[in-house]
């Protein structure tokens, strides 16, 4: 396969200079490697060669593409997605609207279990489709490579199919995808409104669920929705202990709705990310921070539902290292577009452009464990690459919006 060249990039954000191997927390976390007339090639998948252009070894039969006057920077990584998912909730966007609280359509059977309903009544060609669009539209906004979470089954047989599309789309797209059983994402409407219930859901999904999942090689990773309403702290250790032990890694929903215990419990148990944190306290940043688990944001959910922000710029000085998502779902939050999601985690988490760059790049690749992959421009690192109509990456955040996107590059091929 022929190279391609991305000729002298007024600037190049290379996240080259901070640690490769582990997420960065605190100052290293707006170490950008930041180069000037920079030129990439990419062949093979690969980047093959990176520095000045001046220093530029013949590349006879490439590409060249002039990005003169224009920035570079890794592909976005999404690393919190429920992409998976049947139908819509677009009446409940006009509930919340006219005052309705997420919590309370939840509670009254709308939420979560609208979108089981939905999901479970769709062909898996009809599910497919309408996943594979709204990836196509990711993937057009900068992101190759995204986590896809299931729970919008619970049960066995839809479980498994959200997953097994999952899987699917990344021949469908070609883009680089995880997943994760999120089986306990909700009590089912069948089995709520009694203790029996709740057992019975606690037994199904670690004595049927989580082993045919595992047996099929389908998910990655294990969630919880750790929270107010959804399940306890003692309930997401029995799941996520019942994961570990069947080769699925944990993640976790922690602390949305308050201090509920899911952030202490993620770094009871070393979880890879904990995720949304809109409420946290010293001593749950400092458990995270020595856990070495990563808070993931998910700043469009508060633009979405209403919520405050979580506090980026405090767990960036307690040390705690930092990814944001898009938590692309049917509900609290649509959005596809994680180049504008960083720059709601500036405006709304407090994030600086910098460190915001570094969290849907380098950390985020972390937290899916694809740092040797994935979220810096090296040689050896998979040709994901943007190139911004703009010569200086900041304006993703002072113009967030705008079709700042020039190309996208998905293993060194440009994405249509």
């Amino acid at each position: 396969m022929s190279a391609t060249v991305l000729v002298a990039a007024a600037q190049a954000l290379t996240l080259a200079d901070g640690p490769k191997d582990r997420s960065r927390a605190g100052a290293a976390q707006a170490e950008l490697g930041l180069r000037r007339d920079l030129s990439v090639v990419m062949q093979d998948g690969r980047i093959t060669w990176i520095g000045r252009e001046q220093d530029r070894p013949a590349t006879p039969g490439a590409t060249e593409v002039d990005c003169r006057g224009q920035a570079l920077l890794p592909a976005l990584v999404d690393s919190h997605t429920h992409l998976v998912w049947g139908g819509d909730r677009k009446d409940e966007l006009e509930l919340r609207l006219g005052g309705a609280d997420y919590e309370h359509i939840f509670a009254a059977g709308g939420g979560i279990l609208s979108s089981v309903r939905q999901t479970r009544a769709l062909t898996d060609d009809e599910l497919l489709a309408e996943s594979a669009a709204r990836l196509r539209r990711m993937q057009r906004s900068g992101t190759t490579t995204v986590e896809i979470k299931s729970g919008y089954g619970l049960d066995l047989a839809t479980e498994q199919r959200q997953l097994r599309i999952a899987r699917r789309l990344a021949q469908e797209t070609g883009a680089r995808v995880r997943t994760t059983c999120l089986a306990a994402h909700a009590l089912p409407a069948e089995l709520r409104g009694s203790p029996e219930g709740r057992a019975e859901f606690l037994r199904r999904v670690c004595l049927e669920i989580l082993p045919a999942i595992a047996a099929e090689h389908l998910a990655d990773y294990c969630d919880v929705f750790c929270d107010r309403g959804a399940f306890t702290p003692d309930e997401s250790r029995q799941i996520l202990l019942a994961a570990r032990a069947l080769g699925m890694l944990p993640r976790l929903h922690a602390n949305e709705f308050g201090h509920t215990g899911g952030a202490l419990l993620a770094a009871e148990l070393g979880a890879l990310s904990a995720d949304h944190l809109l409420h946290l306290d010293d001593a749950e940043r400092a458990a995270l921070r020595d856990a070495g688990t990563i808070a993931t944001l998910l700043p469009g959910t508060s633009l979405v539902l209403g919520k405050p922000f979580a506090d980026g710029r405090a767990l960036v000085q307690a040390g705690v290292p930092v990814a944001v998502a898009s938590d692309c779902n049917p509900g609290s939050c649509a959005l596809e577009n994680l180049a504008l999601v960083l720059a709601l985690a500036c405006y709304g988490c407090k994030l600086s452009p910098a460190e915001a760059i570094c969290a849907v790049t380098h950390n985020a690749a972390c937290s899916l464990g694809l740092q040797g992959e994935l979220g810096r421009l090296e040689v050896g690192m998979s040709a994901d690459v943007l190139v911004l109509a703009t010569p200086d990456y900041r304006d993703l955040v002072y113009h967030a919006g705008s079709p700042l996107i020039a190309a996208v590059y998905q293993r060194g091929q440009p994405i249509g």
